[in-house]
């Protein structure tokens, strides 16, 4: 067997490699955008892949999916495949446009020739996040994905070290290998933190900043809100996926929920309206429109400015909303990268702008393993073969394990 590292090993973003059998079988795992540094693209031996595998719905894994040939099968979880449907539908810009894929259950043996790859549910920022075990040639690697310990679904390493055991290879995140501690929290240490931030200004009306698609963190906000009496208000898009993720058997907030409503009403909230009724047939969402916008789930700003205090609010258009709302000060809580509020990636000093005059908090759990627990797990696992992926600093592996393959290129297992 052979692991052809296409992009991504000295980086964090571009997320791209190769399996390939002795008898010419070839499997690519992940086809990533970019995140920061050269444009991505897919290699060109795309061609001749026989499948590909996308291990979460994050553009830095899935972003060059929408040009791949579609005489080749693309394989991801289903609630993956749907959150990337939807991502495309609202306006993405990541290349996934008419994304169509074959889904997968953690534990499913999947052959693609004389390739058996084996996705493994993880615990990671967005929901539906896997590992793959590749096995041919009688050798096997494992490729983690993101993954961390922190979040919802802490047994999920335990359960991939018990798959992966006397692996020949393994692929490795190693995004916070350089030590950064932002984010160590657990993600229940977010939850308690959102409400005491809540508890300690119960004056104000809340909002939340943070990712639609990171749905452990929605349910943080939502149980936050629950144990402050509050309701949670969010954006179509958010309660697009959520009402997916449902009806696919996942315990996750719901838009018909006494204690939850969507911002579905309201000039300004009319390009997410123009984005579901554009593409509600193509994502299976006819119900979801004759709820959304019905009395008692979608929400008008004249009701949220009649009581602002009683709400936690989840929306991209927090300064409209406050506009609108005649609120002068509100409880806004930050709860992503912190790397975003960088003048490279707020260029316009947006977040700088919202913390003047407000309560502003940063509260955030990385997606990402933590550099400690990194190596423990690597120390636990014992690959033969170590290839560090995902990061800016592979050359901190060198530092513990001496023969981590750093480079990119082929790799012989």
């Amino acid at each position: 067997m052979k692991i052809i590292i296409h992009r991504g090993n000295a980086e964090i973003g571009a997320a791209c490699l190769e399996i390939q059998s002795a008898a010419g079988a070839r499997v690519l795992i992940d086809a990533g955008s970019e995140l920061d540094g050269e444009k991505a693209e897919l290699p060109p031996c795309i061609g001749s892949i026989d499948a590909v595998f996308i291990s979460h719905a994050h553009p830095d894994h899935f972003g060059l999916a929408g040009g791949i040939p579609k005489s080749i099968p693309i394989y991801c979880g289903e609630i993956a495949g749907k959150i990337i449907q939807t991502a495309g539908a609202f306006g993405s810009k990541l290349g996934a446009g008419g994304f169509e894929f074959t889904p997968f259950k953690s534990g499913d043996k999947i052959w693609i020739k004389d390739i058996c790859i084996t996705p493994c549910l993880t615990d990671h920022s967005v929901p539906d996040s896997y590992a793959f075990v590749a096995e041919a040639d009688g050798k096997k690697a494992l490729y983690t994905g993101d993954f961390r310990l922190t979040g919802r679904k802490q047994g999920a390493a335990k359960r991939l070290l018990k798959i992966a055991a006397s692996s020949d290879a393994l692929i490795v995140e190693g995004t916070r290998v350089e030590g950064s501690g932002e984010g160590a929290e657990t993600e229940a240490a977010v939850e308690e933190k959102i409400a005491e931030t809540i508890n300690a200004h119960k004056d104000l009306p809340a909002f939340a900043i943070c990712s639609g698609i990171n749905v452990d963190r929605i349910v943080s906000f939502y149980k936050a809100c629950k144990r402050t009496r509050r309701v949670f208000v969010c954006d179509i898009y958010t309660a697009l996926i959520l009402w997916q993720m449902g009806k696919l058997g996942a315990k996750v907030p719901q838009m018909t929920w006494s204690d939850m409503r969507v911002l579905s009403r309201g000039e300004i909230f009319a390009r997410h309206r123009k984005y579901l009724e554009k593409s509600m047939d193509s994502l299976g969402a006819r119900d979801f429109r004759s709820l959304v916008y019905s009395r008692g789930v979608g929400i008008t700003l004249d009701e949220i400015a009649a009581s602002p205090e009683k709400y936690l609010i989840k929306t991209n258009q927090i300064e409209a909303v406050m506009e609108k709302c005649s609120i002068k000060k509100a409880n806004i809580i930050y709860s992503m990268w912190g790397g975003y509020m960088d003048e490279k990636f707020d260029p316009l000093g947006r977040y700088q702008a919202l913390s003047a005059g407000n309560v502003f908090s940063k509260i955030h759990a990385s997606g990402h393993i933590a550099r400690e627990e990194l190596f423990d797990f690597i120390d636990a696992l014992a690959p033969k073969k170590l290839v560090p992926f995902h990061t800016n600093a592979p050359e901190k592996f060198k530092e513990k394990y001496p023969r981590a393959i750093t480079g990119p290129g082929d790799i012989c297992v």
